[in-house]
């Protein structure tokens, strides 16, 4: 028997996108904050976050090229996809319960 995905769990098409790359502290479920910090793709109507668990680059390839960039608004071209799901669930144990649409890196062009 062939599973469907429900459209909410699909994957957007991919596709490239010059944009500028935000790094934000995480606060956790009471609403501190933590010294943790998690990378998010700035966009007009929204930021999406990066689940680096279901992408193709790593976290510290990000932080390389970023340091890179010597412009206070840091600007990558990227492959990207927009999913829509649980961000906290990876191979570990969930942090989170946040769920919604996320960014997922295929490449840094």
């Amino acid at each position: 028997m062939k599973v469907e995905k429900s459209p909410e769990n699909q994957t957007k098409p991919e596709k490239i996108i010059t944009t500028p790359i935000v790094e934000k502290h995480f606060y956790n479920k009471i609403g501190e904050k933590t010294d943790q910090t998690e990378f998010y793709i700035q966009q007009s109507v929204q930021d999406y976050f990066i689940k680096f668990c279901e992408s193709e680059i790593t976290r510290e390839q990000l932080v390389e090229a970023l340091s890179k960039i010597e412009s206070p608004i840091k600007t990558l071209t990227l492959k990207i996809e927009i999913r829509d799901g649980e961000w906290d669930s990876c191979d570990s144990y969930p942090v989170q319960s946040r769920v919604g649409k996320y960014a997922v890196i295929l490449s840094i062009e």
